[in-house]
């Protein structure tokens, strides 16, 4: 597909470039509309010619990828426009929505297709088939295997889920014109008349697909967890900054492909001059913007590094917690010393499959220090963390 790429699409190396992903989209979507429409017609006039309910409802499914090629590009279009005073985030979510329309008309087909294939199987009716029938299926079947390829390697060019959408609607049409293919020779061959049964195979077998869709399309949308590569790569890139002793409480808020908003805590040393600080925070701040292509900010965390008593409480604490649970992590590890007391804070990241609590954490590191520390009385502030 790369010579459809570079004939289709002009700079089509540059796909970080938002003017390249419209170009995909556009050109994804215009190819979709006029293949469908085609092999659309001439379903219809095979399927009205033959009899079969299945060869007009397979045209009927075209008719509706058309359809969905027309949402790609208007989708395309709409995830283009900058952002404003009402969409501060940009619009880059409406390739989201527009994926989702997609899988929800697929389920649709898919129930009318099922529907129409019972009626088949309850009430019968002659199917005449002829040489037009096969050519038209088999065109069709072909077309949809350029769709398919076009598609998946437009969308993993460009990390699109309206197109990958799409690809896995092609397939589907591929396989579901094979079924109906294949029905027409049982018929022809033996007089057995499985227009219905295998109908209602494909329908089952589209509305399946479209559920997961459905889901792949949703949970952009409702927030999932951040790629894990994507997030080692921005650690490595804060930890190679001398300074930066750690990194934690890393978020990534995407509002759409290349539209990737980030906060983080920075560890540094409490003994630098903090304006000093600042400026490596600000530094930062913006190469990693630039090299990255986020929109990050850094919160700037001071950690004790030269005071012997916290770092021994710290070390004690993270293998305790180690000990109760190897799934778990502490940071933002701070002690006031006061003349009744001695208060220890510190955040503790929980995974959600984890069956240990803060309580647990509290009463394992009280009973630690206790045993190391007898004269000294702690009371303890602790947050629980989510790994997002």
């Amino acid at each position: 597909m790369r010579f459809l790429r570079k004939l289709l699409i002009k700079d089509y190396e540059s796909t970080g470039k938002p003017e390249v992903r419209y170009r995909y989209g556009t050109a994804a979507g215009i190819v979709g509309v006029l293949t469908n429409v085609l092999i659309f017609a001439a379903k219809l006039v095979a399927g009205i010619l033959s009899g079969s309910v299945t060869v007009i409802a397979d045209a009927l499914n075209n008719l509706s990828d058309a359809g969905s090629s027309v949402i790609t590009l208007v989708g395309f279009k709409l995830s283009r426009r900058p952002a404003d005073a009402e969409h501060p985030f940009g619009h880059a979510r409406y390739e989201y929505i527009t994926g989702l329309i997609v899988a929800l008309v697929i389920l649709v087909i898919g129930v009318v297709l099922g529907s129409r294939s019972i009626s088949k199987i309850i009430t019968p009716e002659p199917v005449t088939v002829s040489v037009l029938t096969y050519a038209v299926l088999g065109v069709s079947i072909a077309v949809k295997v350029f769709q398919l390829l076009m598609y998946a390697d437009f969308g993993k060019a460009i990390a699109s889920k309206t197109l990958k959408a799409a690809a896995a609607d092609s397939r589907n049409d591929v396989i579901a014109t094979f079924g109906v293919l294949t029905a027409m020779l049982v018929i022809a061959f033996t007089g057995v008349n499985i227009d219905g049964y295998m109908g209602l195979a494909v329908s089952i077998f589209i509305a399946i697909t479209a559920l997961k869709l459905i889901k792949e399309t949703i949970d952009p949308l409702l927030g999932r967890p951040a790629n894990k590569e994507r997030v080692a790569e921005i650690r490595r890139s804060l930890l190679s900054y001398g300074g930066i002793l750690g990194v934690h409480d890393l978020l990534l808020h995407s509002y759409g492909e290349n539209e990737t908003f980030v906060t983080v805590h920075a560890e540094v040393s409490a003994a630098d001059d903090i304006m000093k600080s600042h400026d490596l925070i600000d530094n930062v701040e913006r190469e990693l913007a630039k090299e990255l292509g986020i929109n990050i900010t850094i919160h700037m965390d001071p950690i004790e590094e030269d005071n012997a008593f916290v770092n021994a409480l710290r070390e004690k604490a993270v293998l305790a917690v180690l000990e109760l649970d190897n799934t778990l992590n502490i940071h933002d590890f701070r002690v006031v010393r006061g003349n009744t007391h001695t208060k220890v804070l510190f955040d503790v990241l929980i995974p959600y499959e984890a069956k240990t609590t803060l309580e647990d954490v509290e009463a394992t590191c009280a009973a630690e220090f206790a045993a190391e520390y007898p004269s000294e009385t702690f009371s303890f502030v602790l947050n629980m963390d989510r790994q997002y």
